[in-house]
């Protein structure tokens, strides 16, 4: 998978196949809502050990029911690459 940015274009077509999912500045960012913060807490979790197995790690941010993921690559200057992407589609496919 590509460290190199992608284009303003790239994005956003990867974006159409990515319902719910934000282009944020130099991030890819979506929330989620749960029943209650046990609900969220275990998505984050369960986020987090994806986010270990493919040794790209999203920011999560936890308020109460609610999980916002956010995703930029760092080796890319800290722009969006296709490992966001890639993992933006995981994390969807995860907690759909």
């Amino acid at each position: 998978m590509s460290d190199q940015p992608l284009t303003e274009a790239e994005i956003e077509l990867a974006l159409s196949d990515l319902p719910g999912w934000s282009h944020i500045g130099d991030r890819l960012e979506q929330t989620w809502t749960f029943g209650g913060h046990l609900q969220a807490l275990a998505a984050a979790t369960a986020v987090g050990f994806l986010n270990e197995q493919r040794d790209h790690h999203a920011d999560l941010t936890i308020n109460y029911n609610r999980l916002r993921v956010s995703t930029t690559t760092h080796s890319a200057g800290n722009k969006v690459s296709a490992k966001d992407t890639d993992l933006a589609r995981a994390v969807s496919d995860l907690l759909a």
